[in-house]
């Protein structure tokens, strides 16, 4: 059966793929939709029209998601990671996350013990680990530089991956409520809850936008795709582009603080790309397939996730870090720099707001690194 849009239309899919970004943003807007999550809602619709034969399975749109979207998005949003600024302001939270990266190592590595995974652990092991201490950012490198793109799993891990990291946030926004922790753990922020959040502004605006700032961000992405592409394929290593792309992002960050300041609309420019790329991703899903392969990474991710909390508590308790640092730097490390706003917003910690933001951006700097080390590890 042939799909309403054909594979060739490409105009058609585009705009299929954008307004699933949208809705994926507009969903954001809402308390359900931050509650279910927008990438995982605009994957679902994505899978829906997918799997109704709307759009097709496959389509070489989906393949420019992949070898342009995901370059350009790197930088756009490492542009604001400078690592001289991250080390100097997120204090205690920054160790936390560091300690729950350290927990997410290791839990890959518990549930690659438990598990069998199949003949693709490796590469299994390099997204999750990447994704967990990043983001879905971290997750499309690191399966473009170790040949997991083109694998059937791909979908069912974004799935299991979005699934098990909302109920992951479910779960740490309640912790410091619980009795127990309040007892045992150092809790000066207070405990808190508020899940109907209401912002004066809605998210994913910006009040000003400097059209030329966007536009020399844009350039500057272009430019530091190209380079990093040339410069892998020079060391003889052409799958490491994007890693050798976000090097050279964070330099950029990193050394030239104030003229990348001047940039505008960087931020939301990437979080677009990428959202647009996830609904490439879910459009490439075949249901049967991901019914049966979701389960099982389900339960590897959810490993994952409950090893980086043991480890962050334990290990954080004895450091007597305070238990609202650890739920910021869980927040960051399993869902990305959005998680802080997120917590910061339910749990009124507006102090710990920038060191969230800061420890979500080294996350996405080190979780591709982290990935392929890791992936490297395993399959040798």
């Amino acid at each position: 059966m042939w799909p309403l849009i054909a594979p060739d239309n490409e105009f058609a899919l585009w705009s299929v793929l954008l307004a699933l970004a949208a809705f994926g943003f507009w969903c954001e807007r809402y308390a359900w939709g931050r509650r279910y999550s927008g990438v995982m809602l605009l994957i679902a619709a994505a899978i829906l029209l997918s799997n109704l034969r709307v759009i097709p399975t496959a389509s070489p749109v989906y393949d420019v998601a992949w070898s342009l979207l995901v370059p350009l998005a790197i930088p756009l949003l490492l542009f604001g990671a400078d690592l001289r600024r991250i080390l100097r302001e997120s204090g205690p939270t920054l160790v936390a996350f560091l300690i729950g990266s350290a927990g997410v190592v290791a839990g890959t590595m518990a549930g690659l013990s438990l598990l069998d995974l199949g003949p693709q652990e490796a590469q299994l092991a390099g997204v999750f680990t990447a994704t967990y201490i990043g983001g879905s950012l971290n997750f499309a490198a690191v399966a473009e530089a170790t040949g997991f793109r083109e694998s059937s799993l791909l979908t069912a891990s974004v799935a299991a991956d979005n699934v098990a990291t909302n109920l992951h946030f479910l779960l740490i926004i309640a912790l410091p409520s619980l009795a127990w922790f309040a007892r045992h753990f150092r809790n000066r922020y207070g405990a808190q809850v508020n899940l109907n959040i209401k912002s004066d502004a809605p998210p994913f605006t910006l009040p000003q936008l400097s059209v030329p700032g966007l536009l020399a961000a844009l350039s500057l992405a272009f430019a530091l795709a190209w380079a990093g592409r040339w410069l892998a394929a020079l060391a003889g290593y052409p799958q490491f582009a994007i890693l050798v792309t976000t090097l050279l992002a964070l330099a950029a960050g990193t050394l030239a603080p104030r003229q990348v300041g001047r940039l505008s609309g960087h931020q939301e420019a990437g979080s677009a790309l990428m959202y647009v790329f996830l609904a490439s991703v879910g459009a490439g899903a075949d249901v049967r397939a991901l019914l049966a392969a979701a389960p099982i990474l389900f339960v590897f991710a959810s490993v994952i996730i409950f090893v980086h909390l043991a480890v962050l508590l334990v290990v954080g308790r004895l450091f007597r870090i305070d238990l609202a640092e650890m739920v910021m730097a869980s927040a960051v490390a399993i869902g990305g720099p959005a998680s802080a706003g997120a917590i910061a917003s339910a749990k009124g910690w507006q102090s710990l707001l920038i060191p969230g933001v800061l420890c979500g951006s080294l996350g996405y700097a080190i979780g591709s690194f982290i990935g392929v080390a890791v992936f490297g590890w395993v399959s040798s």
